[in-house]
């Protein structure tokens, strides 16, 4: 019974210190190139209001991912994922903003 506690408390402890946090699929660099083009997109449809506005800012969008080969699903998993760190994502943001500049 000792035996059996024993291999199962290293076996814990061995997975859960095995486990690694997933990581961005897009370096920093393409997800701050990313969002400065969906700025500019937004930018472009700024003063329009209503469906107009909805259905090109959709274009807009597809069109920035389709350029930078993504899928929105991609961008906003990987923004998912740089969020839980705040410095990075900030340095992130602050890479776009310059960009736009």
């Amino acid at each position: 019974m000792k035996y059996l506690f024993a291999v199962l408390i290293c076996s814990l402890l061995f997975f859960s210190c095995g486990e690694k946090q997933e990581q961005p699929s897009m370096s920093d660099e393409q997800i701050s190139r990313v969002m400065a083009d969906l700025f500019i997109a937004d930018a472009a449809t700024n003063g329009l209001a209503g469906y107009p506005k909805d259905s090109l800012m959709h274009v807009y969008f597809k069109q920035v991912f389709d350029m930078h080969r993504v899928t929105q699903e991609e961008y906003e998993k990987n923004l998912r994922l740089i969020a839980k760190d705040l410095p990075r994502m900030k340095r992130v943001t602050q890479a776009a903003s310059d960009l736009v500049k």
